[in-house]
């Protein structure tokens, strides 16, 4: 008989050193801090762009609902409350348009979480803070909404805004 001797092998396993490791973590520190501020800034321009959405898309609705009721409708901006607020009726006589859609009894906020980066900078149609709809559709004075970055400018008679 033979004797056969065995021979056990170990096998070196090869690992990561000490300084590999840290040099990764640091790597993904920095690219981690990159990418969250690039999305802060991102998300910035996203909810001023949802901001100017809503208020352009209110202003449409507003219109129509003026010439499809043959009623007055006010759109009256807060700059301090970062809110507008949605009015039906003449001057003399108006009330809140309480079932206004996505509105809290006609007030509609920019202050929430979906916009907290949007400050509404400054409004001013013929010097007032008030972007009137007469009976059948008209604008009663055109003028600006500035936002953050951005400027809506709405036209006088036809109610037609554009953004800068």
């Amino acid at each position: 008989m033979t004797n056969i001797k065995k021979k056990t092998i170990h096998a070196i396993v090869p690992g990561f050193s000490l300084i590999e490791l840290i040099i990764v973590i640091v790597l993904v520190g920095i690219f981690s801090a990159i990418a969250m501020t690039r999305t802060d800034i991102g998300l910035s321009t996203i909810r001023e762009q949802i901001a100017i959405d809503q208020i352009t898309s209110d202003i449409d609705l507003t219109r129509s609902m003026a010439f499809g009721k043959h009623d007055t409708l006010t759109i009256v901006f807060s700059s301090s409350q970062e809110t507008y607020t949605i009015y039906s009726g003449p001057d003399h006589s108006r009330s809140p348009l309480t079932d206004f859609p996505n509105s809290v009894n006609g007030v509609m906020s920019l202050d929430n979480s979906t916009m907290r980066d949007v400050d509404l900078r400054s409004v001013d149609f013929n010097g007032t803070s008030e972007l009137q709809f007469l009976p059948l559709g008209d604008l009663k004075f055109g003028g600006t909404i500035a936002l953050n970055t951005k400027t809506i400018s709405v036209q006088p008679v036809t109610g037609k805004w554009s953004v800068e």
